[in-house]
């Protein structure tokens, strides 16, 4: 039975922000790297985010058998600039030298012409494998369109990405703004699902 949850990354603001959501819907979680010396992840796919997410999931599970094991793997779609991020969004952003936050997003805002289709969305996928070594996986997705400017006051691609409801997901106040995350939405999947399966007795505080 699910007692936490073991993140597979070597992302430090990923895994925070995976922690803060589940520490709202009243799940345990740590980084690997508290309970073993960092690793270095299998190289990641260009085109296919569940299998980099499997791949993360299956690493650690090796070594680390009797947890429970999460790993992610999220990116941002903008059609309107087909050769820009999708799978590679993450390694985009370092190739280009990218680190702070203001930087990605002025980044992101500043490939797309004015005239053109602001539709854009981020997904998340998230592979789980239990100590038998079960496996589950889920996907969210959050975001309509690109705004023109960063609005609200949490950080990140969060300022730039406009929900169905208007506002950018950074202008939602937590703890609601965790059903607009794109990882939000994965994580709450991915609890129903373990609990439809037995493998979790908790209850999902925010239902949207």
């Amino acid at each position: 039975m699910l007692q936490r949850l073991v993140i597979a990354s070597n992302n430090t603001a990923k895994s925070k922000e995976i922690i803060d959501i589940l520490t709202v819907l009243g799940v345990v979680a740590v980084n690997y790297r508290e309970l073993i010396a960092q690793v270095s992840f299998p190289a990641e796919t260009t085109d296919n985010m569940r299998e980099n997410a499997l791949v993360k999931a299956t690493f650690l599970h090796k070594k680390l058998p009797n947890e429970y094991i999460l790993a992610d793997d999220s990116a941002l779609f903008i059609p309107a600039i087909p050769d820009h991020f999708g799978v590679t969004t993450m390694r985009e952003f370092i190739a280009q030298g990218l680190h702070e936050d203001a930087e990605i997003n002025d980044y992101v805002l500043g490939l797309i012409p004015a005239e053109a289709d602001r539709t854009a969305w981020i997904s998340s996928y998230l592979e789980l494998i239990t100590p038998q070594g079960t496996r589950f996986m889920t996907e969210g997705r959050t975001g309509t369109r690109v705004a023109k400017a960063p609005r609200g006051s949490a950080l990140g691609l969060d300022n730039i990405m406009e929900t169905e409801i208007g506002l950018t997901t950074a202008e939602i106040a937590m703890p609601a703004r965790i059903n607009y995350l794109a990882r939000g939405r994965a994580i709450m999947k991915m609890l129903v699902t373990l609990r439809t399966a037995n493998e979790w007795q908790g209850q999902l505080p925010i239902e949207k």
